[in-house]
């Protein structure tokens, strides 16, 4: 099983190598870093990346900014904020702009920054069973439009008073439908 890959972005070298080394203590993640978002966002785009750690005062753009663009490229990667700041905009920014996951305040303890990342990747896990579901829903929908383009009336269901109506002759309809090599034969003998 690969590890989860967790980016990290800082525009301070050495705060970067800080963060680094605290997550790579934890054998279990896949740890990235860089000073340059356009490169963070090349990596999100070409790989599954679990986590996006990312400071919030950047110099090219903000962290929220950056986990805007990361969510639009995939929505399963979690993002987590590190911040020196704690006013309301930067949590209004963080939470209006990247749908931030976690905001950590700068100076962490590594610890708790581990166990923020853990959580990170329980969650990114969710989101991919999530996404899962949806690509399925999807995938089903276009199989009931398409099999409607093909047999019209074949996926509607007749109600009364929240009751489904059955036909008196299913055999006739189901011809009319196209469905030749169905007929009275495949009831069983005990009906």
């Amino acid at each position: 099983m690969t590890q989860p890959l967790i980016v990290c972005i800082d525009d301070d070298p050495a705060l970067l190598h800080v963060v680094a080394r605290c997550l790579r203590k934890q054998s279990s993640f896949d740890v990235r870093t860089s000073t340059r978002p356009g490169e963070v966002l090349e990596w999100i785009d070409r790989e599954p990346v679990a986590v996006l750690v990312a400071d919030y005062d950047m110099p090219e753009m903000t962290g929220a900014e950056l986990a805007a663009r990361a969510k639009r490229i995939r929505p399963e990667t979690v993002r987590i904020l590190l911040t020196g700041q704690t006013s309301l905009q930067t949590a209004i920014d963080g939470i209006n702009h990247g749908e931030i996951f976690r905001f950590v305040r700068k100076p962490f303890e590594d610890s708790a920054l581990r166990d923020i990342i853990r959580e990170a990747v329980a969650r990114h896990e969710e989101l991919l069973a999530l996404s899962g579901d949806r690509e399925r829903r999807e995938r089903r929908e276009a199989l009931h439009a398409a099999l409607d383009v093909e047999y019209p009336g074949i996926s509607v269901v007749q109600r009364e008073h929240g009751v489904v109506v059955v036909t008196a002759d299913p055999w006739t309809e189901m011809r009319e439908l196209g469905f030749s090599s169905i007929d009275r034969g495949l009831e069983s003998e005990d009906e």
